[in-house]
């Protein structure tokens, strides 16, 4: 499983590529514009980029070429989405960097197959994603704070994956029932994440009452806190 933003502007297209993402196996995370790629990466560094090219504010182009000379983001490989066909915008893609240039509209098995070689060109120091004192290993499930390996259940692991997913940002208890376990809230049910919630703080080291990692945010859910 790897974990991929998709730069894009249109709601629509958006929605329709991180669904054809998540039934590939992934994690995604949609973003609008170049400000908030920027503020993301902040706290979290993706395994593939895929990009559009007509964004309001600095275009493709311009994000692809920031992205190649950051060092912390230039062997993260980049797969252009865009309407533009002509072949001078394929040709100034690729020799920017990108991992490959797919035009829209696009096949679904089409798009999942492209990302799949480009994950597979990935070497294995990218397969990490970090946000501060927390490491986490897509590929193997494990995770580990300060560099201390926590062993974690599936459930407690799938939590931490969806607060990562919303690293900075309030996610409701519903929400985390209908992600994590599958099932509408109700009062019961309800108590179900506030026990993963204790028990993967525990195993954290985490202190509910001065947090290093996960915030309660009274009445409203948790919050996976970023550096």
């Amino acid at each position: 499983m790897a974990n991929i933003f998709i730069v894009e502007d249109e709601e629509r297209i958006g929605l329709l590529i991180e669904k054809t993402v998540t039934k590939a196996g992934h994690e995604a995370v949609v973003l609008r514009d170049a400000r908030e790629l920027e503020a993301r990466l902040k706290a979290q560094t993706p395994d593939l980029l895929l990009l559009d090219l007509m964004l309001r504010g600095k275009n493709g182009f311009d994000i692809l070429t920031d992205w190649k000379r950051t060092r912390a983001t230039a062997r993260i490989p980049v797969i252009i989405l865009s309407a533009r066909s002509a072949e001078q915008d394929k040709v100034r893609g690729l020799e920017l960097g990108a991992e490959d240039y797919v035009t829209k509209p696009f096949g679904v098995r089409e798009l999942q197959a492209r990302i799949q070689t480009a994950l597979r060109r990935i070497t294995p120091a990218a397969r990490r994603v970090e946000l501060g004192a927390l490491t986490l290993y897509p590929d193997s499930r494990e995770i580990s704070v300060d560099g201390r390996p926590v062993d974690l259940t599936y459930k407690e692991y799938d939590l931490l994956l969806c607060l990562w997913k919303y690293a900075g940002r309030t996610v409701s208890r519903v929400q985390l029932l209908r992600e994590v376990w599958g099932y509408a809230a109700d009062a019961d049910t309800s108590r179900t994440v506030d026990y993963h919630v204790a028990q993967l703080r525990a195993k954290l080291r985490d202190d509910p009452s001065h947090p290093r990692f996960v915030q309660t945010v009274r009445g409203a859910g948790y919050r996976l806190m970023t550096p």
